[in-house]
């Protein structure tokens, strides 16, 4: 038999079998919600037998139910244990027994102190070790132990920091529920005593992958990319993985864990979608368990690592290693501020995270042309998203296949073919829902009537407005907050909000012959619309056009063009309408005349913005 099982009490396992974390194990991620659902169940059992006038001993508790906690998987290898599975509990308990080593030093029990101490270390050929102190945690244990400061341990390292936290979270219960010394003897005995695990003995190192993979499908699951670490690491020879493929796998993914756990599986299901998928059901295949399709017949026949050690290793040291890197970079909360990152930023404003599987499709692995294609594919599939939106040629479901067709297209190419690959497809979305042959995508009769856009999208466009206003005319451009604000913050202070320059007032209609019907289609067009901060659209309310002139003239400098002291007061705008032949013009009265002008500025914009 290949597995043996063992029912231990925590007195057992930790006697004197030093553990080492297995490369299948993740970091110590366990918060405060696991850290009490634990303590909350072993002291819900404890408590059924508490019973404060019978004396402490181990007799007597010997008497009480006994509580199964867990199981853990162990493997032996070079005469080293290690934690295939189950090391968050074990953590956890070496954490529990270091805050009951302290309380037990408050309450001067000696005896069971020193028990406790032999619990959490012990000696071997090497001096003193902890049981649990292997893969860089002695120190923080230690530490621990000696009660000494925990502010000074680096806060790069997420196990480090969680022990620390569940630490503390650990002795305040503790303190709260063994208020004395009857129940604090009591329970240090039933935990050693009457607390369970079953040891998972795994014999034969090949066998590992096979049965981690089943536990963890089975039971409390890890998240797709753990497993998938597992099942391609475990097929690698452990002399091999440590110090090489684990290494870099960590450094592949703890950097994207460090900014948000989901950003590990969006990588794996980018990257294969990126490089392989060529349908909308390919693309389907990856949606949810991306470990498994990875290994169906399907996939192995393109992607072959199912029990393909070569491949696996090819796979880890070049793909795997360049586009985890790659992909952090773009995920990077800083990357407006990276020469290549600004376009990035703005899909991410709106929401199209789908350029990360793009840009990971154009570039080759070790691409010199990284930065580059980075800009190109973001910025032109910012302009796609834009276009379609202000021509009413947008459709989600559409825009799913464009996609697809986008990233087969581009895949490894060039920047010249990507270009073209991005300019064609623009104009067959454009052409198949207008039922047109365009040859150039700017047409105004598509953009003059269109008003049926989103709220995002509108202050979306009307930032990118100001931006290009600000940036021609020797202001700064917009930052990143900035850019926030204007686009997705809805506060009262620093949100921007849409604003009709024609308000519901009889003064207005009766500039449109009192006719309800135009009036509500030419106060919703592009040309009528403009953000205001904070409240200010409120106050303006429904006020005449004269005086929310007042409000315009201290905000945005696309609602400042309507005011004439405008003109007088900036030269260097005045040089921008010269230089670039762009129609601005203030405005005493804001009638349908006014509408359509502003309605076709805006189509000069955009032609000089996203053309």
């Amino acid at each position: 038999m290949s597995i043996k099982s063992n029912d231990m009490t925590v007195n057992q396992v930790f006697s004197h079998t030093k553990y080492y974390i297995d490369f299948y194990q993740r970091e110590y991620k366990w918060r405060k919600p696991h850290i009490t659902n634990l303590l909350d169940d072993i002291f819900y059992r404890f408590e059924l037998e508490y019973k404060p006038t019978i004396d402490p001993t181990p007799e007597n508790i010997d008497k009480y139910e006994w509580y199964y906690l867990s199981s853990f998987l162990t493997n032996s290898y070079n005469g080293q244990t290690y934690i295939v599975d189950g090391q968050q509990r074990l953590t956890t308990l070496t954490l529990i027994m270091i805050s009951l080593y302290h309380l037990g030093n408050h309450y001067s029990e000696e005896e069971l102190v020193e028990m406790l101490k032999t619990k959490i270390y012990g000696a071997d050929i090497t001096g003193k070790t902890y049981w649990m102190g292997q893969n860089g945690r002695m120190e923080v244990l230690d530490k621990m132990l000696k009660n000494e400061p925990l502010d000074n341990l680096p806060d790069n390292n997420i196990s480090h920091v969680n022990m620390v936290n569940n630490f503390q979270t650990i002795q305040k219960y503790l303190e709260d529920r063994l208020i004395n010394k009857h129940i604090y003897k009591s329970f240090v005995i039933y935990f050693l005593t009457k607390i369970i695990l079953i040891n998972i003995h795994i014999e034969k190192q090949k066998d590992v992958a096979m049965v981690f993979e089943v536990i963890n499908d089975r039971g409390e699951k890890l998240r797709p990319y753990e497993v998938f670490k597992g099942a391609l690491l475990g097929l690698i020879d452990k002399e091999e993985i440590d110090g090489k493929y684990n290494d870099i796998w960590q450094k592949g993914i703890e950097p994207l864990e460090a900014i948000n756990d989901d950003l590990p599986d969006n990588f794996f299901r980018d990257y294969f979608r990126a490089k392989y998928v060529d349908s909308l059901g390919d693309y389907r295949d990856y949606d949810g368990e991306y470990h498994k399709t990875v290994f169906s017949n399907k996939w192995n026949e393109v992607l072959q690592l199912k029990r393909n050690i070569n491949n696996i290793k090819e796979f880890i040291k070049n793909d795997f290693q360049y586009y985890s890197k790659l992909y952090h970079k773009l995920v990077d909360p800083q990357i407006f501020n990276k020469p290549y990152g600004e376009y990035v930023f703005y899909n991410s404003l709106t929401d199209q995270d789908r350029q990360l599987l793009l840009i990971l499709a154009a570039c080759k692995v070790n691409d010199p042309e990284e930065n580059e294609k980075i800009k190109i594919v973001s910025k032109l599939l910012d302009r796609h998203y834009v276009l379609l939106h202000l021509f009413g040629c947008y459709d989600s479901n559409s825009f799913s296949r464009t996609i697809i067709e986008i990233n087969q297209s581009i895949r490894n190419k060039s920047i010249a073919e990507i270009e073209k690959a991005f300019d064609r497809i623009l104009l067959k979305d454009i052409n198949q829902v207008k039922n047109t042959s365009i040859t150039q995508p700017f047409e105004y009769a598509f953009f003059k009537d269109n008003n049926n856009l989103g709220i995002r999208f509108v202050r979306y466009f009307f930032a990118r407005i100001e931006n290009y206003l600000s940036t021609n005319i020797n202001y700064q451009r917009l930052n990143d907050s900035q850019y926030y604000n204007y686009v997705r913050n809805t506060g009262s202070v620093n949100g921007y909000h849409i604003e009709h320059i024609l308000s519901n007032n009889s003064e207005n209609k009766a500039l449109f012959n009192n006719d309800e019907e135009i009036f509500q289609k030419e106060r919703n067009r592009l040309g009528a619309l403009l953000l205001l901060k904070g409240k200010d659209n409120i106050s303006s309310g429904n006020e005449t056009y004269n005086n929310k002139l007042k409000t315009y003239s201290a905000s945005n400098l696309w609602n400042r063009t309507l005011i004439s002291d405008f003109y007088h007061t900036n030269k260097d705008f005045q040089t921008l309408i010269n230089n670039e032949g762009l129609n601005f013009k203030p405005y005493n009265i804001f009638d349908r005349k006014a509408v359509e002008e502003r309605q076709q500025l805006l189509f000069q914009l955009v032609k000089k913005i996203w053309g």
